[in-house]
């Protein structure tokens, strides 16, 4: 029998960006007819497996997939508007090869054969062009060699950057690796209350659903509904799998999820449901599992996923009970160019007043404010705080408003907690990699933080070197307050979804 290697397509469609991985996932022995997936698989296997074969095939959001290439477009629909492909031709070349040739080890991994033969792990760094693997050895061991297309043009569509997107997939990795996709996955912002589970297989009923709901995301949703229907059409036999933003949050308590509105109101969907749940989900489960190793509580902890989006998120046991964003992201905490939550009389006097729509106003509140609103043109933190070192009085402005709103938020998710919390855990982009931010916000919670301090050096190296721990270690307060910083990767969470649903259809 030839060695049969599964890879996962991921698709995540924002309002003026695509981005797509291909992942080789890290559970599965790879021998299933069906590539490892199980959803096309015949029910009578799993009857016959004994416990360790069933073990073997678990998925585990903690083993990182392989990345066989990473695309990202953006700024679509304007004059700037572009596309990166990259594909790691060293991990396409010992795919092609397995599944050429058999392979004695019939009880390890797709990916953990790879990185047992190469470190290979193309990065969503290089969809960015920051090459994380030069062609040049480290400590010995080949880097993985990446091949990008970059693409410019003006006025990027969804659909030309979908559909390039796989056009040079199958170009740059060859019919054989596009034969190994048992699964397309999709990010899915708004669920309404319509989705709670996990992951959806898509049908022509699920997919209807989805469109009759995309009135409450209108800038997200009709882009992943595109990207659906494209996959269907130049992926025919496999199955297409949703997961959605909103989900991770359906555990929310109903005093916490009802507006404190008339009635008829919740008749017409107007909730709060929260976001970046894929994210989330899956920093909880590294953090906790890093937790665990440290002998640290993790019962109770606040992810703060700061990016251009920003939120913070309350789960207790394993389940979101309280989130920042609430009916649509535009609530909550300051973002980059989104104003968080600000008096909703603002729309009708700023109408009023300046002569602006309603919509207009909104726009304002949406893509100029935040960040960009306060700073006069900034929304990138990086270069915010180089001003604000300078002197810049527009930029200390911005940060201190950022870090004020941001700690004023986690303040209030420690009472949807309980009163206390174990972890305190940055992500994203502002979250993984601005020292400065993280120091000053813990600095504004240090009494509710029961006066938990960082580690400088660690807090500088974002976490890198401890496991994601940036406070101090305390050993004899084993149940005091944790603060880290653990890299999201919700490419890697989806695939995790997808390879559950998969374990549940068998």
């Amino acid at each position: 029998m030839h060695s049969r290697v599964k890879t996962i397509l991921i698709v995540n469609s924002g309002s003026s960006s695509v981005k797509a991985s291909l992942l080789c996932p890290s559970s599965g022995t790879g021998e299933e007819a069906d590539g490892g997936l199980g959803i096309h698989s015949d029910a009578g296997r799993a009857a016959n497996e004994t416990t360790e074969q069933k073990e073997k095939r678990k998925p585990s959001v903690l083993s990182p997939p392989v990345r066989l290439l990473t695309a990202h477009a953006e700024m679509l629909g304007s004059p700037g508007s572009s596309l990166t492909v990259n594909i790691c031709t060293s991990a396409i070349s010992k795919i092609t090869e397995r599944m050429q040739h058999q392979h004695p080890d019939t009880t390890s991994s797709s990916s953990s054969i790879l990185c047992r033969s190469e470190g290979l792990l193309l990065t969503p760094r290089a969809a960015a062009g920051e090459f994380d693997h030069p062609r040049k050895k480290k400590r010995g061991v080949p880097r993985p060699l990446v091949n990008a297309k970059k693409f410019t043009m003006k006025n990027m569509s969804h659909q030309w950057a979908i559909e390039t997107i796989v056009e040079r997939m199958i170009l740059m990795c060859g019919p054989q690796i596009m034969q190994s996709i048992t699964a397309i996955g999709h990010r899915v912002v708004h669920g309404g209350d319509q989705f709670s589970a996990d992951a959806t297989i898509v049908t022509e009923s699920v997919l209807k659903a989805i469109e009759n709901i995309s009135h409450l995301a209108p800038l997200h949703n009709p882009s992943n509904i595109l990207g659906i229907k494209i996959a269907q059409r130049k992926f025919k036999n496999v199955p297409n799998i949703v997961v959605f933003d909103t989900s991770f949050h359906t555990t929310m308590p109903r005093y916490i999820k009802t507006y404190p509105l008339p009635a008829e109101y919740a008749q017409h969907q107007i909730r709060k449901y929260g976001f970046h749940g894929i994210s989330v989900k899956y920093v909880y489960l590294q953090a906790s599992a890093r937790l665990a190793t440290m002998g640290k509580r993790f019962t109770r902890m606040i992810i703060a996923h700061l990016g251009n989006g920003a939120s913070a998120t309350a789960v207790v046991n394993g389940q979101s009970v309280d989130t920042t964003m609430g009916f649509t992201p535009l609530s909550g905490t300051m973002m980059g160019t989104r104003s968080g939550s600000v008096d909703p009389s603002i729309v009708t006097y700023a109408s009023k007043e300046m002569g602006k729509s309603a919509e207009e106003v909104l726009e304002d509140l949406n893509k100029r404010s935040g960040l960009h609103g306060i700073s006069k043109g900034d929304h990138d933190m990086r270069e915010i705080m180089k001003k604000a070192s300078k002197g810049n009085v527009d930029a200390q402005l911005a940060i201190g408003m950022y870090v004020h709103i941001l700690a004023k938020h986690i303040a209030g998710l420690i009472v949807s907690c309980g009163g206390d919390i174990d972890a305190l855990v940055f992500t994203a982009g502002i979250g993984e990699h601005c020292y400065g931010i993280r120091n000053l916000t813990v600095k504004k919670l240090d009494v509710l933080l029961r006066g938990v301090q960082l580690d400088n050096s660690l807090n500088l190296a974002d976490g890198r070197n401890s496991d994601g721990l940036i406070s101090v270690d305390n050993d004899a307060d084993r149940a005091g307050c944790a603060v880290l910083v653990i890299p999201t990767d919700e490419e890697a969470m989806i695939c995790y979804e997808c390879e559950m649903l998969a374990q549940k259809n068998i």
